[in-house]
């Protein structure tokens, strides 16, 4: 299969690649404007299957020639995140709404587009959300993911909801939920938080990638939402910190003084896609140990005090 991966040298783009790339008979361009640079991407791009364009989706004329060639578009190019959207609007709404419009506009019938959307999209529900709830988001960043799925809605495309995603990647996000608080409790040994109760569901990064792969290939494959994440981590914010805890010793304090800028606080139904076949099969105990490795790693190579 001809993949094109908008955004594929980011957190999740990257480890798609390569893992895309174990089979042979598949051809990755990851088309992306290189902000972080390609260097940690050097393992991946050293395989023969995968290239590189360092270009902006908003380019039609340099986008337009590797959409036309693809089989497949995962679209994973955005600003991600409500406090990022917050701090760089103008760009944000260029890249996630016009962005994707140009996207949309270049795919053919007889393509397959998946688009990387959020639970963030349902915002604060009471109850638990399926494919068909209504959505509602209250961050400007959820906002520009539904306007996303309505966009891509016009092809023959899959919004992939994906739960909170946590876990190492070739270029690891620190600001990620887990991966932040397991940091903190390495390095201040303690955390203070706010919304402890509010609950979301989490999804390993290896997980994503294989439930990427897996739809793209579905013979049936069907357009419109699917919400992807592991059913088993439904978990609130208190108690994400209280596995932690179970493996590092660190002290939790509550403080309502913040609130989350996402307002994430929902349950999801995953029904649908394990009707599909599909299944996350990451040990989080295991992920959370090789998450304390690198984060105690990291804080030993330094010369910072903490």
């Amino acid at each position: 299969m001809k993949y094109l991966v908008t955004g594929g040298l980011g957190y999740l783009g990257i480890e798609l690649a390569y893992h895309l790339s174990h089979n042979r008979n598949n051809q990755i361009v990851i088309y992306d404007k290189a902000v972080y640079s390609v260097e940690y991407a050097s393992y991946v791009l050293n395989r023969k299957n995968v290239s590189v364009v360092v270009g902006d989706i908003r380019d039609v004329d340099r986008l337009s020639p590797f959409v036309k060639k693809s089989d497949t578009i995962i679209h994973l190019a955005s600003l991600v995140g409500a406090p990022l959207v917050k701090k760089r609007p103008i760009e944000a709404y260029e890249t996630n709404i016009l962005g994707t419009e140009k996207v949309v506009d270049l795919i053919g019938d007889n393509q397959r587009l998946m688009y990387a959307s959020t639970g963030s999209t349902y915002g604060k529900v009471d109850g638990v959300c399926t494919e068909s709830s209504p959505i509602s988001p209250l961050s400007i960043y959820g906002v520009h993911k539904a306007k996303g799925e309505e966009l891509v809605s016009k092809k023959n495309a899959l919004s992939m909801r994906f739960a909170t995603v946590y876990g190492l990647s070739f270029r690891t996000r620190n600001d990620l939920y887990i991966n932040n608080m397991i940091k903190k409790a390495l390095v201040d040994r303690s955390v203070v938080l706010y919304e402890q109760f509010a609950r979301r569901t989490f999804i390993h990064i290896h997980d994503i990638v294989r439930a990427v792969e897996y739809f793209s290939m579905d013979d049936n494959f069907e357009s419109g939402p699917l919400n992807i994440g592991d059913p088993s981590l439904a978990l609130t914010k208190l108690e994400v910190c209280e596995k932690i805890a179970s493996l590092t010793e660190f002290h939790i304090i509550s403080n309502e003084y913040a609130e989350d800028m996402d307002k994430r606080d929902y349950e999801v139904s995953y029904d649908k896609m394990i009707g599909k076949g599909f299944e996350c099969k990451v040990v989080f105990n295991d992920a959370m140990n090789g998450l304390l490795n690198y984060y105690q790693s990291l804080f030993d190579a330094s010369y910072e005090n903490g």
